[in-house]
């Protein structure tokens, strides 16, 4: 039967934190996926770590990437899923019901092609510290930059159709949910939080503020008129946004989700 999710992870070196996201998966209580985990030849016992786990839906694949899109790219190539969803090491989902809800609301949108919803940024001490969380749409290219790439689920078709950019590092999922909005792929927002992630990834990261900051402005030369004002309004916009909040009932829930996965033996 033909797995109706296929849950990618593309990583290397994160032998501390891939243990939690690969339990966050396995823990969930719809079982009809498929998990593909993308080792981009690690140095450190990522791969040890991953090859623990038994778990026949667990395919395992050793890959050396352009970077983390090509490893993307090659995860949704070799994927057999209805659908294509992206869990980053480090990350987790918010409940183990998350594939079961985008399960039931997949069947019940039936017309649109991809889906997110909200996003939680944990900091090393299970903390709350930013949600991105915005109902608001314009049905322009304006949406874009409300939409949280972690979180969506997408046909396999489309994400085969409009596969990531190499050109950029950093960058590749802004102009991959720009391209799937300038050619109409419908979209349907879910006011449910479906992800936790780990603060300091690559996008977020101020090692790397740069090069983003310089993806991000040729994106915005690529797809808009005004680009330069464009850009800045967009980031002046996103930082008058953010919620930077430590809510303490959803710290205590991504804790207990955390405890809960983390006592689990899928060995």
């Amino acid at each position: 039967m033909r797995p109706f999710f296929s849950v990618i992870t593309v990583t290397k070196n994160t032998e501390k934190k891939i243990n939690l996201t690969i339990k966050s998966v396995l823990s969930q209580n719809f079982k009809n996926f498929e998990y593909i985990v993308i080792d981009g030849y690690s140095k450190d016992n990522t791969f040890v770590n991953i090859k623990k786990y038994k778990d026949k839906r667990i395919k395992v694949f050793k890959y050396m990437d352009k970077g983390f899109y090509d490893g993307l790219n090659y995860g949704v190539q070799n994927s057999k899923g209805k659908y294509i969803a992206i869990l980053n090491s480090g990350d987790i989902f918010y409940s183990n019901k998350i594939l079961f809800l985008m399960k039931k609301k997949i069947i019940e949108f039936n017309k649109y092609q991809f889906f997110f919803s909200n996003l939680l940024y944990f900091d090393k001490d299970i903390k709350i510290k930013r949600i991105w969380k915005n109902p608001y749409f314009d049905n322009t290219l304006e949406d874009a930059f409300k939409i949280a790439h972690p979180t969506i689920f997408i046909k396999k078709e489309v994400a085969q159709r409009f596969k990531y950019n190499l050109i950029y590092k950093i960058s590749s999922d802004l102009d991959f949910i720009i391209r799937l909005l300038k050619n109409k792929i419908r979209f349907k927002y879910l006011n449910i939080f479906s992800i936790a992630m780990e603060q300091g990834g690559m996008s977020s990261s101020l090692r790397y503020l740069l090069i983003k900051l310089r993806e991000d402005l040729i994106i915005h030369r690529k797809y808009f008129k005004y680009y330069i004002v464009h850009f800045l309004k967009k980031k002046i916009t996103k930082l008058k946004s953010l919620r930077f909040e430590n809510k303490k009932n959803i710290s205590n829930k991504i804790s207990e989700t955390i405890k809960h996965i983390s006592s689990k033996n899928f060995y």
